[in-house]
Parts: structure tokens; C-alpha cells; sequence
């Protein structure tokens, strides 16, 4: 029960820690931090995105605390109800490094809430120039992850950590803004005035994602390889097989991105933007965000396994 407990904690804090970044990412990057809104409708994108990253803010906060608990309660060996004894819980915050880690980023996701929050209160869909530390701050956020994982505790390659922590901000850049991109193609199909903006918001994306893709492949190689340690070991181990089950999520998941790329070069010589192709896209871009998620809660099921080779 715990242990499910702990994996749903996980999936949730994590799937929310990866749209936070891929919200703001979309918006300075893809949307472009220059570029001033060009219509009411492209505000209300805007408006959107800031709703979503407020309300991924929220589910943050809180699969934090249920996150800290359920660890409590594992690290202690306590019942869920003495969890609330001070000795226990301050015992885990000031004296292991998943405390500190999660206290940082207990602090980082409440300054990322209160920037956004303030915005909303403003009704203020303009991007002021504090988005970009807000940006920067749900990067942070995200990478924090790879210093309690696995890698960190792998004492046999310090730079395992690293490696963890550009796979998680590839992983925010590409599948973190699969979620946003559909709030954008639902909008630009009856649209307009978005219908110069696409291919350019469509470009920078599709660079974007095959920067991140190139990193999660080069960085999922070296990760694998430090907690596997041998092909054996990846065919006989819970370990080995949920990685080769997100390996072959992760395929799919490039075969829907490699369509959709297709599918726009091959629109975009016909110049045929049109809103048959945006509903084409629309639809493939929601099947990739369920296929992220699918991926996402392997990740939290690796985070509660021990790895093949253990560190």
C-alpha cells in the first residue's frame, strides 16, 4: 500500500514538476518572450498557459507534502500517524538529503506560485519581464529532481546527477510543453488572426523538441548504462523491465513526433495551414501527452525500485 502510495506521490509531483517547465518554456521560447501579443486571441493563450501553470503550481504544493509524508513514514518504518511526531519528520527534513533537496524545492515551487498568482490577481496576460526569472525558476525546480534519484545515489559516477538532471530539463522542453502546444492548436483552429503565427510557433517547437529528444536520448544512454550495468541485467530485473517498458513507450511517442513533423513539412510545401491540419495535430499532440504521461509514471515506478546495480 505504501509503496503505491509513493508511486502515485511521485507520478503526480513529478508530471507537475515537468508541465510547470515546459508551461514557462513555451511561453518565453516557443511563443517568443519578444514578441508582443498580436490579438485577443493570442491573449487569451496567454491567459490560458498562466491558468495552467498556476493551477500545476497547486498540484505541486500539495503531492509535495504527500510526497515528504509517504518518505516519513517509509524512512522511519513509522505508522501513517506517528508520521506527525517532531522527532520523525524533522529527523528526515534536517538530517537526510531528500529534507533538504525537498525543503529547496518546497521554497522554489511557493516563489514560482506567488509570481504567478500575482499575475492572475493583475489580470495581467502580458509577459512582464519577471517571467523570465519565473522561468528560471521552474528549470530549477525540475532539475532539483535528479539530486534524490537514483543517479545522485550512485556513487560510482558523480556525474550521474548530471546526466539526470539534462534528461529532466529535456524531458520539461519537449513532453512539458506537449499540454500547452494543445491549448495552441485548439485555439488557432478557430482562429484567424493565429494563423500567421502558427508555422512560426509550429518551427520553434519542432527545434525545441529535437534539441530535447537528441538530450533525453544522450543522457537516457548513460543513465541506463550507470544503473543497469550489463544487458543481463537489463532482461532479468524489475528494473531492466520497466526500462525497456519506457523505452518502448518512448518509441511510440518519437513515431507520433516524427508524423507530426512530417506532416508539417510535407503542409508546408503544399501551403495548406489549414484547420484540417491543425485538428490533425491537435489530435496527435493529445495522444503524445497521454504517451508522456504513460512515461512519467514509469519514471515514478523506477524512483521506488531498486536499480540493478545498486550504488
Amino acid at each position: 500500500m505504501l509503496t503505491v502510495l509513493l508511486i502515485v506521490a511521485r507520478a503526480t509531483h513529478i508530471a507537475a514538476s515537468v508541465l510547470i517547465a515546459g508551461t514557462f518554456t513555451f511561453e518565453v521560447v516557443t511563443l517568443g518572450l519578444a514578441s508582443p501579443p498580436i490579438s485577443d486571441d493570442f491573449r487569451d493563450i496567454e491567459w490560458r498557459l498562466l491558468r495552467l501553470a498556476v493551477w500545476s503550481l497547486v498540484v505541486a504544493l500539495f503531492s509535495a507534502v504527500l510526497w515528504f509524508w509517504l518518505e516519513v513514514v517509509n524512512m522511519g518504518g513509522l505508522s501513517f500517524v506517528n508520521v506527525f511526531s517532531a522527532t520523525a519528520w524533522q529527523k528526515v527534513l534536517l538530517q537526510t538529503e531528500f529534507g533538504h533537496v525537498w525543503a529547496l524545492r518546497l521554497g522554489l515551487t511557493a516563489i514560482a506560485f506567488v509570481f504567478a498568482v500575482s499575475r492572475v490577481a493583475r489580470n495581467e496576460t502580458r509577459r512582464p519581464p519577471v517571467i523570465l526569472v519565473v522561468w528560471l525558476v521552474s528549470v530549477v525546480l525540475l532539475v532539483s529532481l535528479a539530486w534524490i534519484s537514483h543517479a545522485a545515489a550512485a556513487r560510482v559516477q558523480p556525474l550521474g546527477k548530471w546526466a539526470d538532471a539534462l534528461h529532466l530539463c529535456a524531458a520539461g522542453g519537449w513532453i512539458g510543453g506537449l499540454v500547452p502546444l494543445t491549448i495552441f492548436l485548439a485555439r488557432a483552429r478557430l482562429s484567424f488572426s493565429l494563423r500567421g503565427k502558427i508555422l512560426q510557433v509550429l518551427d520553434r517547437y519542432t527545434v525545441q523538441s529535437l534539441c530535447c529528444v537528441s538530450a533525453l536520448v544522450v543522457s537516457g544512454i548513460s543513465n541506463s548504462w550507470l544503473l543497469i550495468g550489463s544487458i543481463h541485467a537489463l532482461f532479468t530485473t524489475v528494473y531492466g523491465w520497466l526500462l525497456l517498458f519506457k523505452l518502448a513507450v518512448f518509441a511510440i511517442l518519437l513515431g507520433f513526433g516524427a508524423r507530426n513533423l512530417l506532416t508539417i513539412k510535407t503542409e508546408r510545401l503544399r501551403a495548406r495551414i489549414n484547420s484540417d491540419l491543425l485538428t490533425q495535430l491537435h489530435r496527435n499532440v493529445i495522444c503524445e501527452a497521454c504517451l508522456g504521461a504513460a512515461v512519467v509514471a514509469i519514471v515514478a515506478c523506477l524512483g521506488v525500485t531498486p536499480p540493478a546495480r545498486h550504488p
